[in-house]
Formats: structure tokens, C-alpha cells, sequence
């Protein structure tokens, strides 16, 4: 059975960093899980990360690269995949001739196949899983930022509201980060469904 341990640190990347130290391994060779996180005052706000690692011995990922093999296998698609392991996430980079169809309609596909990956293999792999295609997520990423940052300028000039079009949940996070940085701004989402509508305004105490 494989062993476990708890480690605790202010940061998620300072507790990994520990544990990996303690059982002598790699960081990308840990699985963890995210236990507890607590704010503690001692004259000033202290955050601790609580986690759970052990060693990991490659099975959990064996089992998500049959997976993945066998989707492309039952979807016909003329694609293959590596993985890259980081220390907090795991990527699946795919490539090949059909990458198209991957990314057709805005990727929904893509985001598809990384929704079933981490629904079924996220907690065995102790991993947040990301799935790429041709820079499709990094290039979206800068089109998306530069985008709420056009809105943020627009909303601070009218000081009117803005509702953008329903996004998944990878285009909401990047949104919500961009806008995070606006001091006097916020965004929120809306909606019960996997597409959620994201609305831009001035924060009502700034």
C-alpha cells in the first residue's frame, strides 16, 4: 500500500516542494490532495496549505493514456497525444491531422475531453488535467485578456455594466483574472449551466 503523508506550508508549491524533498523524489513523480487551506492572524493575515502526498507509480496515468487512446480510437480521429507532468497539473498535448476537428466551434471538443479527464482521473492522479492542441488554449488565453481588457476601459468610461457572451469555464477563468487586476472593477458569473454568462461592473465600494 502506498504510503501517505501530510505536509503543511503558506503555499500549495512550498508544501509539494516538501513532501517531494521528504520522499526523495521528483515533484512530478508526487500525487497529492489539497486537505485543508486556513487563514490564521498573528498581527497579520498567514495563509497554510494542508496536503496529502504519496509517490506516485505511474498506473493512474497509464490508465488516462488508455483512455484518451481509446477515444480517439472509437471517435476515428487521426490524432495523437503525449502527456507533460508538472508539478500541479498534467497536460495532454494533442497533434496531428484532424486537430481541426478538435477545436472546431471553439474548441468544444477539446474542452470535452479534458471535462471527462479530470471527472475520472483527477483525484487518482492527485492532478488538475489540461488538455492543448496547437496552442489553442495559450492563444486563446491572450485573445481572451485583451479582450476583457477592452471592456474594463469600456465599463470605466460609461460606468454602465456589461454583459459578455455565455463562456465555458476556461474562458470565464481567464476573464475573472484579467478583470481581477482592475482595483475598482469585479466580474461575475451567471447561470446554472456548464456556459456561464460573465458581467463586468464597478465595484459598488470602490
Amino acid at each position: 500500500m502506498t504510503d501517505k503523508k501530510e505536509f503543511v506550508a503558506n503555499s500549495l508549491k512550498d508544501a509539494i516542494q516538501k513532501a517531494a524533498e521528504d520522499f526523495g523524489v521528483a515533484e512530478e513523480k508526487l500525487k497529492y490532495r489539497i486537505i485543508t487551506e486556513k487563514t490564521k492572524y498573528f498581527g497579520h493575515k498567514q495563509r497554510e496549505i494542508f496536503i496529502e502526498a504519496w509517490r506516485s507509480d505511474g498506473s493512474e496515468q497509464q490508465g488516462l493514456e488508455g483512455f484518451i487512446r481509446l477515444l480517439l480510437e472509437e471517435m476515428k480521429l487521426d490524432l495523437k497525444f503525449d502527456l507533460e507532468a508538472k508539478s500541479d497539473f498534467l497536460r495532454v498535448n494533442f497533434f496531428g491531422e484532424d486537430y481541426k476537428l478538435m477545436l472546431y466551434q471553439n474548441g468544444n471538443l477539446l474542452n470535452a475531453v479534458q471535462y471527462l479527464a479530470n471527472r475520472l482521473f483527477a483525484d487518482a492522479i492527485g492532478k488538475k488535467i489540461f488538455c492543448e492542441c496547437e496552442n489553442y488554449r495559450k492563444k486563446k488565453e491572450v485573445e481572451l485578456s485583451a479582450q476583457a481588457h477592452r471592456y474594463a476601459r469600456q465599463v470605466r468610461r460609461s460606468g454602465k455594466a456589461v454583459d459578455l457572451p455565455e463562456m465555458n469555464p476556461f474562458e470565464r477563468r481567464i476573464i475573472h483574472m484579467t478583470i481581477n487586476k482592475y482595483s475598482d472593477l469585479e466580474s461575475k458569473s451567471d447561470g446554472d449551466n456548464f456556459l456561464k454568462v460573465i458581467t463586468i461592473r464597478k465595484k459598488t465600494n470602490g
